[in-house]
């Protein structure tokens, strides 16, 4: 209790020079937790939106399929997958999906595309392309049962940039052309312009599209086999135990490939990870800053109080005492600092939290990050434990930067620092 007295009376005797340094330590803990706030938020946000573009959280595809996107690499059973893939309570849909390349034409106009075959009843739940928000005319894709004519040409919902290259509008026809797997000769069939989206990604708008599923396997010569099963769970953080669960579902099963969002959305994930390392670096600069701020106040200090040391050394103080007290004295510093720190921090947190951060009104526009158009604002996400580790860390800092200046005052001896003025 002692000791603590003395360390509070020597953090108010120097007022100026406590309230500066503590006012640093707390700024940069305030910061530190606002700029983790946002960016778990904002990244757990883009990568939920690179997700419902159109992947998914895990992907079940064929052995392979991921480095080459083939159609001799396919799930050769897709509804035995979703079957088994939605016994785990964490997975809200499973989706089956054909992925292909082929050439559009409408009249004399053509252009290459991607196209992929999706259950038009499902995609809507768990894809932003296919949502009305994303819609710029037109409706999404219907079955073929739910079609008034059912041997009509089925529909195709395109990009509005495609669309305005091949001169085609809502209701006009337009002819596929692919290569079915396992023959050389492409195969064609029509279909009728249903609706087309805006995805706010150019290369998308003006070269995918999206046809039933059963056309798309029909056309392909697929069967009932797909390019993969996409999975889309509750929450971003379910991916690693899905992913081990799945793992025991389908052991011994070479054939497939089971694949969380950060290699299915490599580029996006990568893009992530170098946004959280340049964020920390900056913070590092700032604390390696505030660090020798914190060294020099403390090494000041014990300059000051040379003569006082020297008389308590003198009247039987022991090293290990004189050490305590200084760094006890770090302590209350790094307590005040905190206490302020994180009342600065949260209260930020809390304002965003509630109000977000339009991204669109500062980029004006929609910002485009690693390919997915992110829109909207961003808010702040934190949990205990973020707030604790980054607290004690901090603290931490201020401790070791008064380490040198505590272990310098143990070695005064006691004469000569009695003569110190």
């Amino acid at each position: 209790m002692l000791t603590l007295m003395l360390a509070w009376r020597s953090f108010v005797r120097n007022k100026r020079r406590s309230i500066i340094t503590a006012a640093a330590i707390s700024l940069s803990l305030a910061l530190m937790i606002v700029f983790v706030g946002l960016a778990d938020d904002g990244h757990a946000r883009m990568a939920e939106m690179g997700i419902r573009f159109g992947s998914g959280h895990v992907l079940i595809q064929g052995k392979g399929y991921q480095e080459q996107q083939t159609l001799d690499r396919l799930v050769t059973d897709p509804q035995r997958v979703v079957q088994l893939a939605k016994q785990i309570p964490e997975v809200k849909e499973a989706v089956v999906r054909v992925h292909a390349s082929g050439l559009i034409t409408a009249a004399e106009r053509s252009s290459a595309v991607l196209l992929s075959g999706v259950d038009p009843t499902l995609e809507p739940l768990v894809s932003d392309i296919a949502s009305e928000k994303k819609r710029v005319a037109g409706d999404y894709l219907r079955r073929r049962a739910d079609m008034e004519f059912e041997k009509g040409p089925a529909d195709i919902y395109l990009g509005v940039d495609l669309a305005e290259t091949i001169g085609v509008g809502l209701g006009d026809r337009v002819v596929l052309t692919v290569s079915p797997v396992g023959e050389s000769r492409p195969a064609s069939a029509a279909f009728r312009v249903r609706g087309t989206f805006r995805s706010g990604l150019s290369d998308i708008d003006a070269s995918y599209v999206e046809i039933p599923l059963g056309e798309a396997q029909k056309l392909l010569k697929l069967g009932t086999q797909a390019s993969q099963v996409a999975l889309l769970l509750d929450r971003l953080e379910d991916t690693e135990p899905v992913m081990l669960e799945l793992q025991q579902s389908f052991a011994g099963q070479d054939a497939l490939e089971i694949l969380p969002w950060q290699i299915a959305l490599r580029e996006l994930y990568e893009a992530i990870v170098l946004d959280d390392l340049g964020m920390y670096l900056m913070m590092i600069i700032i604390f390696v800053i505030v660090g020798i701020g914190i060294f020099n106040t403390i090494l000041m200090s014990v300059a000051e109080r040379t003569r006082q040391f020297g008389v308590m050394m003198a009247v039987g103080t022991s090293k290990l005492r004189l050490l305590a007290t200084i760094m006890a004295e770090a302590m209350v510093l790094a307590l005040v600092s905190a206490v302020i720190g994180l009342a600065l921090g949260l209260t930020g947190h809390a304002l965003i939290a509630h109000y977000g951060i339009d991204i669109m009104a500062l980029a004006g526009g929609e910002y485009e990050f690693a390919g997915i158009a992110f829109s909207g604002k961003i808010y702040s996400r934190l949990t205990l434990w973020v707030v604790t580790k980054w607290t004690l860390i901090v603290m931490a800092i201020v401790l070791t930067s008064a380490a040198y200046p505590a272990l310098r005052a143990t070695r005064l001896e006691p004469v000569e620092a009695m003569r110190h003025v």
